[in-house]
C-alpha cells in the first residue's frame, strides 16, 4: 500500500482543527492568536499542517509511523515514536485486512482515524491528568430470550419504564464520540432483539469509532449476519458459558441455546465477520480445565479471539460469597494460560480480564477507559458496577462523565477490578438498600441510609 496520512493538528483561517486541537488550545491558550500564527494563516489560506502522522504498512504485520508538518521535528518525532513503541508492545496482529492490521476485536484497526483519536486522548490525559473514555458499552435493550443464572444486567430491568428511543440512542452515541469514544459496544439483554439495531450500527461514524457487539448468538441467521456486515459492524462476541452444551443450556435456562450459538458463530465466520467467544472463569471451571477446553473449542470453530472474564459479584451474583470469586493464584494461572496460548500457532487470540484489568495490564477500566449506559439512559462506570452517576435524559453525557471521574471512588487509577475488591464493595456497593433501585444513584450514598444488598439470589449455583 501507499502511505496514509493523518492530520492531527491543522491551522486554517486562524482556527485549529484535528484530534489534537483541544489539547493545543488548552496548552497554549492565547499564544495561538499570536502574530506568527495569524501570518501563517493568511499566507496559506488553504490551511497548514502543523502536525500529522504518515502510516506505512510493511509486509503482513508491520506498520510504521513518521511525523509530518511544521511541528514534526519539535513534537512529531516523540508522538510517532510513542505510536511505534505501542505497536511493538502489541506484538503480532491477528490478521491483516486490506491496508489495516487488526490486533484485537475490541480496538480500531491500525492505521485508522479512530486510532488517531486514541492517541489524542492519551496525550491529553498525560498533559491534564483527566481521562477520556475510549469505550462506550451501550445496553440498547434489556430484553432477552435467556434467563441466565449469572446475568450481570438482570437488576437493571425496569419493565414499567420506556427504553431509549432510536433518536435518544443516536444522540447518546454522538455525545460519546465527541467525548473521545472509539469503540461503541452494543450489549443487552440481547441487542439483536431491538428492531432498529442495524440503524443504530449504521449511525456510528466509522471515521470516529468501530462498533462491536455482545450477543447470545440465538438470532444469527445468515440474513442477520449479512445485515450486520452491511450496517458496518466491526466485530461480534458470542457468549458461551461452557464448552459443554448441556451445562451452557442449564446456566442460560434456555434449551438448545449452545447449539444455536455455535451455528451462529459459524455463519459469522463464513460471512467474513470478525467473531469471538466471550466466556467467564470461576475457580471450579479453572481447576477442572474448562477454560482450556473453551479455548480449544474456539480453535476448532475458527474464531479470532476468546475473551475470558472473571466471575464478578454483580447482577444476580451481586451477593456472591468470597469463595466463589477467583483468588490471586487463580488469576495468575489465567494470565499464564493467556501468555502460553498466545504463543501457539493456529489458536485464537486469548484475552483474560485477570491480565487486562490487573496489575500486569491496564488496571480497572471503569470511569477511566470506559463507561456503560443502560437501556434507560443511566450512566455507570462499567457494566459490572451497580452505581449510576446520572441519566442522559436529564443531563449531558460530558457533565456526567466529568462528575464520575472526579468522584472519590474513581478520581485515581486502580490497578485491579474495583468490583472484585472487598474494601471497595464495602464502602460503595454493600450500602445500597435492598430495595434498590438499580443502578443506585451514587449521590444517594452520601445520605445516612444504610441497608443490606438484596440477597434473593445468594443461593444461585453456577455448577450443578
Amino acid at each position: 500500500m501507499g502511505a496514509v496520512h493523518y492530520q492531527l493538528l491543522t491551522l486554517k483561517d486562524g482556527e485549529l482543527s484535528g484530534p489534537l486541537a483541544a489539547l493545543a488550545r488548552e496548552r497554549y491558550g492565547g499564544q495561538l492568536r499570536g502574530r506568527m500564527l495569524r501570518t501563517l494563516s493568511r499566507a496559506l489560506p488553504r490551511g497548514v499542517n502543523l502536525l500529522g502522522l504518515r502510516a506505512a504498512l510493511g509486509g503482513a504485520s508491520e506498520c510504521h509511523f513518521t511525523p509530518t508538518g511544521l511541528l514534526a521535528r519539535r513534537l512529531g518525532r516523540t508522538v510517532a515514536e510513542q505510536m511505534n513503541q505501542a505497536l511493538l508492545r502489541k506484538g503480532l496482529p491477528l490478521l491483516r485486512r486490506g491496508d489495516q492490521l487488526i490486533y484485537t476485536l475490541y480496538q480500531p484497526p491500525v492505521p485508522s482515524a479512530p486510532v488517531m483519536k486514541v492517541l489524542a486522548s492519551r496525550l491529553q490525559c498525560e498533559r491534564t491528568g483527566r481521562p477520556l473514555p475510549a469505550t462506550h458499552t451501550m445496553q440498547i435493550t434489556s430484553a432477552c430470550q435467556c434467563d441466565c443464572l449469572h446475568c450481570s444486567a438482570a437488576r437493571h430491568r425496569r419493565p414499567e419504564e420506556a427504553e431509549l428511543t432510536t433518536e435518544e440512542c443516536k444522540a447518546l452515541i454522538r455525545q460519546s464520540l465527541a467525548l473521545g469514544v472509539v469503540n461503541v459496544t452494543f450489549t443487552g439483554g440481547e441487542p439483536l432483539l431491538r428492531r432498529d439495531v442495524y440503524e443504530l450500527i449504521a449511525s456510528v461514524d466509522k471515521e470516529e469509532a468501530i462498533v462491536s457487539m455482545f450477543s447470545n448468538g440465538l438470532l444469527l441467521s445468515a440474513g442477520t449476519v449479512a445485515r450486520l456486515r452491511e450496517a458496518g459492524l466491526f466485530s461480534l462476541m458470542v457468549s458461551l458459558d461452557s464448552p459443554e452444551a448441556a451445562e451452557h443450556d442449564r446456566l442460560r435456562r434456555c434449551p438448545g441455546s449452545w447449539k444455536r450459538a455455535v451455528e451462529g458463530i459459524g455463519r459469522c465466520l463464513e460471512a467474513g465477520l470478525l467473531c469471538g467467544i466471550s466466556t467467564y472463569a470461576t475457580p471450579e471451571r479453572l481447576h477442572r480445565g474448562e477454560v482450556r477446553e473453551m479455548i480449544e473449542l474456539g480453535r476448532r470453530l475458527g474464531v479470532q479471539e476468546v475473551t475470558i472474564f472473571d466471575v464478578v459479584p454483580t447482577g444476580r451474583l451481586l451477593c456472591a460469597e468470597e469463595a466463589a470469586l477467583l483468588t490471586a493464584e487463580d488469576k495468575q494461572e489465567l494470565c499464564s494460560v493467556e501468555e502460553e496460548v498466545n504463543m501457539l500457532p493456529g489458536y485464537p487470540h486469548v484475552i483474560t480480564q485477570a491480565h487486562v484489568n490487573g496489575p500486569t495490564g491496564a488496571g480497572c477500566y471503569a470511569a477511566w477507559f470506559q463507561f456503560y449506559s443502560t437501556a434507560y439512559g443511566d450512566i455507570m462506570p462499567c457494566d459490572f458496577t451497580p452505581l449510576s452517576f446520572g441519566n442522559v435524559r436529564a443531563q449531558p453525557l460530558q457533565a456526567i462523565w466529568e462528575a464520575m471521574v472526579a468522584h472519590p471512588a474513581y478520581c485515581t487509577r486502580s490497578n485491579h477490578c474495583r468490583m472484585q475488591d472487598r474494601d471497595f464493595r464495602a464502602k460503595w456497593v454493600d450500602r445500597i438498600p435492598a430495595r434498590g433501585p438499580f443502578p443506585y444513584p451514587m449521590r444517594l450514598l452520601g445520605r445516612p441510609e444504610a441497608g443490606e444488598v438484596g440477597v434473593e439470589d445468594r443461593s444461585v449455583r453456577l455448577r450443578a
